[in-house]
């Protein structure tokens, strides 16, 4: 299973009677669902792949994770200057 994203790139919101049917799916598992244009899955490539073919306006891509850097980096300490 992996986890993807998916995107409705129609006007408006997502349609419900799309959410709807990603969420019939027996083996797909919403992860989450709060944005108004997309939606994270848990799901099988393969089959999603085939869903999303079959419903008009919606994309899907593998969900990126971005590692941010420390907002306080800490000064490292050089060597004792001499006086």
């Amino acid at each position: 299973m992996a986890r993807l994203v998916l995107r409705y790139q129609g006007k408006g919101p997502k349609p419900q009677q799309s959410t709807e049917q990603i969420r019939s799916s027996d083996n797909i598992a919403i992860v989450d669902d709060s944005s108004p244009r997309m939606i994270l899955v848990d799901a099988p490539e393969d089959e999603l792949k085939v869903l999303v073919d079959s419903m008009p306006d919606w994309i899907m891509s593998p969900e990126r994770t971005y590692h941010l850097p420390n907002p306080h980096p800490k000064l490292r300490r050089g060597s004792e200057q001499e006086e």
